[in-house]
């Protein structure tokens, strides 16, 4: 069951556009892949990223359940999701 604050699939279709959903999963995902391939450093991604990362994460995670099933692409936003989980450890650290 999804939270109050995430938004469905739909909802996000209905508010934003499926492009909006796209642009800000794709951007998330970019800044995951670059840490994943330690391109950039986890120090300035947790300064510039952990709190826009956790809270876009928490209001997209159904969308991103939903759409991982519905066009049946479990790694659609997986770099997002290392990302988020990236942040989590590093406030764990902290």
């Amino acid at each position: 069951m999804l939270s109050e604050e995430a938004l469905s699939l739909y909802q996000y279709r209905v508010k934003y556009g499926l492009a909006g959903w796209v642009a800000i999963v794709t951007f998330f995902q970019g800044i995951g892949v670059l840490l994943c391939r330690k391109l950039i450093d986890i120090r300035l991604v947790g300064d510039l990223f952990t709190s826009p990362t956790n809270m876009t994460w928490d209001k997209m995670k159904g969308s991103i359940a939903e759409a991982r099933k519905e066009f049946e692409q479990p790694t659609i936003a997986e770099w997002f999701e290392y990302l988020y989980n990236e942040m989590k450890k590093g406030e764990k650290r902290t």
